[in-house]
């Protein structure tokens, strides 16, 4: 009896095919990325071995991947890896997804430092550690703590500061925001946050990759502020005198976020930075107290 033979790229054009059906963005990489994870394999590897017929265990472990990426899971979530600044991060369903427009604080940053600065960092909302631990492994000498309310996202960063061999220059802390620090005679040279910053009502807006993120990491009340106000007020408490700070925001909030700084007196250079897009990215001001 005849079986049905499937190549690497008999399986990778079914696959892009079939996202393609689903109105996925990226049809042809989510495929790939995808079948290089369960082969084990760069996605080079697919293009020299396209006529390689795959074996049954190989489909068997493919099958389910295709699977919760057609319900909009997306796809570093479902292989449990995201490459970011050159560092590839553990992630999962329960963390915000490292993304490139973040990239920019981190670029930001390393320009405003020099490398061998021994500066010490608070990342508040640390998710799994994109910005801290990225920052800490450019900048050997820094040091630095990530608050994090997320138990799930709190673990991920450790799993992701082991990896990066950066324990010895980190601390990952439980923390509803400045919580943590409450009383303590905490300072910092430079403080970052990538906070939930969606509008309430934007919700129908997003894409169904997004929507399955956890929603804690998403959404900053009614208006997408409610984070930098907290941020904004408090951040001054943890500050070192001419000590910066350098907030992730949405392409539209730029003004606003500026004003929550301004109308505490405490800041000055206050300037917004653009990604690679052209779209207003990140706030940086310097604490004067």
């Amino acid at each position: 009896m005849y079986k049905e033979i499937w190549t690497i790229g008999r399986i990778l054009q079914w696959t892009e095919q079939y996202f393609q059906s689903k109105e996925m963005d990226t049809p042809r990489l989510d495929g790939e990325v995808l079948l290089s994870h369960v082969l084990g394999k760069d996605r080079i590897y697919l293009y020299t071995h396209y006529d390689q017929p795959l074996i049954q265990e190989e489909l068997d472990a493919f099958r389910p991947l295709v699977q919760e990426r057609a319900k909009g899971h997306c796809v570093a979530a479902i292989i449990g890896e995201k490459d970011f600044m050159g560092l590839t991060f553990k992630v999962n369903d329960k963390v915000l997804i490292p993304r490139p427009d973040t990239e920019t604080l981190i670029e930001h940053v390393l320009g405003t430092y020099q490398k061998d600065s021994n500066i010490r960092i608070l990342d508040v909302c640390t998710g799994p550690g994109t910005i801290l631990l990225s920052l800490l492994h450019y900048l050997p000498n820094a040091c630095g703590m990530g608050i994090e309310i997320s138990t799930d996202a709190l673990s991920l960063a450790k799993v992701n500061s082991e990896r990066f061999n950066l324990n010895d220059r980190v601390q990952l802390l439980e923390s509803d925001m400045f919580s943590v620090l409450d009383g303590k005679n905490e300072q910092f040279d430079l403080i970052v946050s990538n906070p939930p910053y969606i509008r309430a009502g934007d919700a129908k807006l997003l894409s169904q990759d997004v929507l399955n993120e956890p929603h804690i990491a998403l959404f900053g009340g009614e208006d997408g502020l409610d984070f930098y106000r907290i941020l904004a007020k408090t951040c001054g408490t943890y500050l070192k005198s001419r000590g910066h700070i350098a907030f992730e925001i949405g392409f539209d909030q730029a003004e606003a976020v500026k004003a929550l700084l301004e109308e505490t007196g405490q800041y000055s250079n206050i300037r917004c930075i653009t990604d690679l897009g052209g779209n207003d990215r990140v706030v940086t001001a310097i604490y004067e107290g």
